[in-house]
């Protein structure tokens, strides 16, 4: 069992945003991380050279829905065109679709899960949350990380907070002098 790395996946949600997920990208870039982007369909339409740059630097891009709505209260042809709109944007703009979903908020129930299946997509939801949407706070982020991660950790944050941001660099200095890889969700 020597040399068994332990890894984390870093995730980010509610982009591409028009400036965030670049700085984002360049802190990962300077450490040579890879990460899971979970990307709304509305902004991926808006913003397909973000999402294009994400996906070329080696990340992930994973479905987040179109419009970011709960889906555990539409009904089901809702559900489902949240997702597939999404995938065939996310398609034309990269060239091939996501095998990762996340429901907004982390709402979901098991038809959401089965429509998620039915369109090739596997629902991933995270095991630590930062809560860096609710603090805005770098060292509140880091400290959050510190305590609950583990080894197999789906870590949560979003690209669109600028405190986000802050909180990238000192995370991924903590996580590397535990001795975490960190790697995308298809990688984990």
């Amino acid at each position: 069992m020597e040399n068994v790395k332990k890894r984390v996946a870093l995730t980010f949600d509610d982009g591409p945003h028009p400036e965030n997920t670049q700085k984002i990208l360049k802190i990962l870039e300077k450490y040579d991380v890879k990460a899971t982007f979970f990307q709304i369909g509305k902004l991926v339409d808006e913003f397909p050279t973000i999402t294009k740059e994400v996906f070329a630097n080696g990340h992930e891009i994973a479905s987040h829905t179109w419009n970011h709505p709960d889906l555990s209260i539409l009904e089901d042809h809702l559900v489902e065109e949240e997702i597939s709109t999404t995938q065939r944007t996310i398609k034309t703009v990269i060239g091939e679709a996501p095998v990762h979903f996340r429901p907004p908020y982390g709402y979901t129930n098991e038809s959401v899960k089965e429509i998620a299946r039915e369109l090739g997509e596997t629902e991933v939801l995270w095991t630590v949350d930062t809560l860096d949407w609710k603090s805005r706070d770098p060292e509140a982020i880091l400290q959050i990380v510190k305590e609950e991660v583990r080894n197999q950790s789906i870590i949560l944050m979003h690209d669109i907070h600028p405190t986000t941001v802050e909180a990238v660099e000192p995370v991924i200095k903590f996580l590397h002098d535990e001795g975490y890889e960190m790697v995308t969700l298809r990688e984990l």
